[in-house]
């Protein structure tokens, strides 16, 4: 999953390239690009957390993993369109 989204992010920074499903929902497309890829490393830290540290000393890899996956979604939710008001 982390490299699927590795590759999207790539494709939205290098190219403006999005999924037809966030083309409606995305403007800013390079920030979005750049969200994609902190979710991604956010994975990954978690991953290694878990299955190469000691179990005593895995939830200090994997809370920074667990932070940087929030920082990844507050992008994400500024990159796409703001909600209509009346």
């Amino acid at each position: 999953m982390a490299l699927l989204l590795a590759a999207s992010g790539v494709a939205a920074l290098s190219r403006g390239w999005l999924l037809p499903v966030q083309r409606r929902y995305v403007v800013r497309v390079r920030l979005f690009g750049w969200a994609q890829l902190l979710i991604s490393a956010a994975l990954g830290v978690q991953l290694v957390g878990n299955l190469v540290v000691d179990p005593p000393y895995s939830s200090a890899v994997t809370m920074p993993g667990v932070v940087v996956l929030f920082l990844g979604l507050v992008l994400i939710t500024r990159a796409q369109r703001p909600p209509r008001t009346r």
